[in-house]
């Protein structure tokens, strides 16, 4: 069993000791204490739980009082009194439930790959079979039609040594439970996998989206679709468990807490042809290979994250890395809503301009929770064919950012105008509220050419 917190105060008036003869089999408190040889009156019993200047029952708790209950007579369990008898509620400290429903829109992940080898001027070409595992989580479901929306890093897809020039053709999708018989050897699968096609993605974000369509296991299966949490609320030391598939031997959870809410971290690309830059929140949760493409979940089982890398170096411990929610769910709309042929990528929004923080201040909010208000002031305008040419100029601090008619959201940090471009199509006016030579102001830009959107797949 869990740990149960045994330390609980008594709030109120000793008398809350004595129960009904329902809740305790061998009648109130003060029966079971006449029982075993107190002679005084019930109000007399009451009074001998007191020390003798009646100050040092205030430190009593309900574990004296169990302890006290046993030599008396009571045979329950320590919830049993808690609850039965002090009729206070006692909560085992886990998160069973919680694991136990948000643990079903997680997947693991495993991708088929062939590579043709040998060849050449003498001939005997041969194909070589090789697969992948990793993680994906479930954000949209469709149980009647057993249909699903997946989505997963770019890198947990993607081999560029591949016949098939990078995304493989052969995904197959496991929820917790199932009868896992993929095999690594064949690709082939006799067991409870879900066939899953690729979308789109874009290798720049690591972020890539699967579809599941008419899965016969799918709609009998206790699958569910996980909820995004708003990642920009996340708070330094707040609880979170990752859910995924390490080390490819299927669905396990690891707890932690969040030790960076927010940094960029510079990882080599997925095609090996560079570097990349991600925006990440830090975990001590346990990640390891295989939980890439997984959840990072709040204590509340919201999803806040989805977890892509972990620092491998000999002389660091306990430093996993999760892109924010807020982020990857921007970028799973951006894809479905650039999905041409069959296949979607990411169109950017750019302004064409440099911005770079000109304060960063941490503070408590409401909450008491330590958090990080930074400026973002634009630092130099790109080119004269820019978005935002003539529109935003150099020494502009941002304040402010409303996209068509839609609500204004205060900028607290540099990030948060990356991610909210992410929303931006073709077409859009975006209104800026900024501070301008000490006056505060509002400027609109336009974004109705295609020169204006950056692409990536």
């Amino acid at each position: 069993m869990a740990r149960i917190l045994k330390n609980i105060l008594l709030v109120g008036a000793l008398s809350a000791v004595i129960c009904t003869t329902a809740a305790c089999s061998g009648g109130t408190a003060y029966d079971l204490a006449v029982k075993n040889g107190f002679t005084g009156t019930e109000a007399e019993w009451l009074q001998s739980l007191h020390g003798a200047d009646g100050e040092d029952g205030n430190n009593l708790t309900a574990a004296d009082l169990y302890a006290e209950a046993q030599k008396n007579g009571f045979t329950g369990t320590y919830i049993e009194f808690c609850q039965k008898v002090l009729q206070v509620n006692v909560n085992e400290d886990n998160d069973t439930d919680t694991v136990a429903k948000n643990v079903m829109s997680v997947v693991s992940i495993y991708c088929g790959f062939s590579q043709t080898v040998g060849g050449g001027m003498w001939g005997n070409a041969q194909s070589k079979y090789y697969s992948a595992a990793g993680s994906g989580v479930i954000i949209d479901l469709n149980k009647e039609a057993g249909n699903a929306l997946i989505v997963t890093n770019y890198h947990v897809v993607y081999d560029s040594s591949s016949d098939t020039k990078g995304i493989s053709d052969m995904i197959y999708l496991y929820t917790y439970g199932a009868l896992n018989r993929f095999s690594p050897d064949t690709g082939d699968e006799y067991g409870d996998g879900m066939r899953a096609t690729y979308i789109g993605g874009a290798m720049d974000y690591d972020i890539a989206l699967l579809k599941v369509e008419g899965s016969e296991y799918l709609k009998s299966s206790l699958a569910t679709e996980a909820q995004f949490a708003n990642s920009d609320e996340v708070c330094l030391g707040e609880k979170v468990f990752a859910v995924g598939n390490p080390d490819g031997a299927g669905i396990a959870v690891t707890g932690g807490i969040i030790s960076v809410e927010s940094e960029y971290i510079t990882m080599s690309s997925t095609d090996g042809k560079g570097s990349v830059d991600y925006r990440v929140m830090r975990t001590d949760a346990a990640i390891n290979h295989g939980n890439s493409g997984g959840a990072l979940f709040n204590a509340e089982g919201d999803l806040i994250g989805i977890t892509n890398a972990k620092n491998v170096d000999t002389d660091v411990d306990n430093m996993g890395y999760a892109l924010p929610s807020t982020q990857v769910k921007n970028l799973c709309d951006n894809i479905l809503a650039n999905t041409t042929d069959g296949v979607g990528s990411v169109k950017v929004a750019r302004l064409g301009v440099e911005v770079t923080p000109s304060a960063s201040v941490p503070y408590y909010d409401a909450n008491g929770n330590l958090r990080i208000r930074e400026e973002a002031m634009v630092a130099k305008v790109s080119s004269a064919s820019s978005a935002a040419y003539n529109i935003l100029k150099v020494g502009d601090v941002f304040q402010a950012i409303s996209i068509g008619n839609g609500e204004w959201v205060e900028l607290k940090r540099q990030y948060q105008l990356n991610d909210l471009l992410l929303t931006v199509r073709k077409g859009d006016t975006v209104n800026f509220r900024i501070k301008r030579d000490g006056s505060v102001t509002t400027v609109s830009v336009n974004f109705n050419k295609d020169s204006y959107f950056a692409v990536y797949s």
